[in-house]
């Protein structure tokens, strides 16, 4: 049958379904979810479940029915001489695969082993007018998973899954954290200036206040505010917006968590994140070692730290420490036949963001194991705290992970007047043509003036270390709804 005729075929059963039942009742009340129910003892009675029907096979006077949700799959048996004959009528005539059904009734095992309820009493609960993809097949198009990912969501228990690990992944970080001493704060999405990381802004209008507004790139300067204002350790689960490129490792909108430590330095903040991310790990997959593309990764193992130069000259020759000027690198990084992928001209890139765009292309994506890399230039960390012995390298740390990075932290520049003098330079870097340099932030400076104890700071994003942890080809695979073009009707 064409498409429509599924769904006239539907609406026809509808409409028979009308004549036998309330089809939109307010409420079932089940004992147990699905998953649960699998795992009961046989002979128990009164057991409720409701889900979506996955699969149906009639017999005659009898018929299995397997339902659907979060928590997994679980068979009913459906007698005619049990239900009476009104009830197993509609449910041969009206109902389809898709559609809701609430079912009560006692507990018992198959011959061939499957755990099932031979129903007492069978209600429904719900009409799919829209066929689902034939036999609950994963869908094979990409971009109707991502544009349709409710339909994705049931046809694909993978699918359900890798946001279900999402969603622990959260769930124990957030334990983490709190457990060790960790509030959760909000700060604003919408500001009058661009800060807290250096990106390309989306901008907006606010119409009652008539001004201009961007969308928050980081929660980064006012979660410091808060340290200013008495708070110890904070952090946020913060929704992020920076307007570049788009790729299977970047989305334009993400989540991140920041987080932030009073009387810290970086070195405490690495000893503290690998132990909460073994223990994340660990909680979710019950094992320290997982398989991400066919390669084991052992996170319980000793955590190697590289330097930023040294991984920069083992992979392409090219030793950053003798270059002090854009030019004299961006000259030498042509000569070599590097190509890097930076929406910015080479050659308007200030000297701290130059390194970064040629570290992401010789040397990120060969590193596999959980590594991390050190002592970044100062220029490329605009608001990390200079190294004591070098002030040429900042006290700051990328975690590594399969090619991606997943968390940058730092030890915070406190020094008021080092601070501007950096954002004073960004801006020359931004009127220069790099757009992804950072503005000046007065407020921030003045909240700064009024006193900051020594801290430490990260930040991690939440889609990218998903699809870490899962294997996921494209970052939009972890987020739930990803923004995308609209279609062409």
């Amino acid at each position: 049958m064409e498409i429509n005729q599924l769904e006239a075929a539907r609406q026809m059963k509808f409409d028979y379904l009308k004549e036998q039942v309330e089809v939109y009742p307010d409420r079932f009340r089940t004992s147990h979810d699905l998953g649960e129910a699998g795992l009961l003892e046989d002979g128990l009675d009164g057991v409720k479940v409701a889900g979506r029907i996955s699969l149906m096979r009639k017999m005659g006077k009898m018929s299995f029915v397997s339902l659907r949700d979060i928590s997994g799959d679980y068979q009913i048996m459906i007698k005619k001489d049990m239900v009476g004959d009104q009830v197993y009528e509609w449910l041969a005539k009206g109902v389809d695969l898709g559609d809701f059904l609430g079912a009560s009734g006692q507990t018992f095992t198959t011959r061939t082993g499957e755990k099932t309820l031979r129903v007492e009493k069978l209600t429904f609960l719900g009409k799919g007018f829209k066929p689902l993809p034939e036999k609950f097949h994963q869908l094979n198009s990409k971009e109707i998973c991502y544009r349709k990912r409710y339909l994705d969501l049931i046809t694909s228990r993978e699918t359900m899954d890798r946001f279900r690990l999402r969603i622990d992944f959260m769930k124990y970080m957030r334990r983490f954290l709190e457990e060790h001493g960790y509030m959760e704060i909000e700060t604003p999405v919408l500001i009058d200036h661009p800060s807290g990381a250096t990106a390309r802004p989306f901008m907006s209008h606010h119409n009652a206040l008539d001004m201009d507004v961007y969308l928050r790139i980081a929660p980064e300067t006012y979660l410091k505010r808060a340290v200013v204002g008495g708070f110890t350790k904070v952090f946020e689960v913060a929704r992020c917006f920076r307007n570049e490129g788009i790729d299977a490792t970047h989305l334009q909108d993400f989540t991140m968590v920041e987080g932030y430590g009073a009387y810290m330095n970086y070195e405490d903040n690495m000893t503290f994140l690998q132990s909460m991310l073994q223990g994340v790990v660990r909680k979710i997959y019950g094992q320290d070692k997982i398989e991400i593309q066919g390669q084991v990764l052992d996170f319980s193992a000793a955590w190697p730290q590289v330097s930023f130069r040294e991984v920069i000259f083992r992979d392409c020759g090219i030793d950053i420490d003798t270059y002090h000027e854009a030019g004299d690198l961006a000259r030498i990084i042509v000569e070599e036949g590097i190509q890097l992928d930076s929406d910015t001209d080479i050659h308007d890139l200030g000297l701290g963001n130059l390194i970064d765009q040629l570290y992401k292309k010789v040397s990120r994506p060969k590193i596999i194991e959980p590594t991390f890399l050190t002592q970044h230039p100062t220029s490329l960390s605009p608001l990390a705290r200079s190294n004591d012995a070098n002030p040429l390298i900042s006290d700051r740390f990328q975690l590594i992970i399969n090619g991606a990075e997943v968390i940058n932290g730092y030890s915070e520049l406190v020094d008021p007047k080092e601070q501007r003098r950096r954002l004073i330079d960004q801006a020359g870097q931004r009127a220069s043509g790099d757009e992804e340099a950072m503005v000046m932030d007065e407020d921030y400076l003045l909240a700064m003036e009024h006193g900051m104890p020594p801290i430490s700071g990260w930040g991690m994003g939440i889609d990218r270390i998903l699809q870490v942890l899962t294997g996921s080809d494209n970052i939009k695979d972890t987020v739930l709804f990803p923004l995308l073009r609209p279609e062409q009707k």
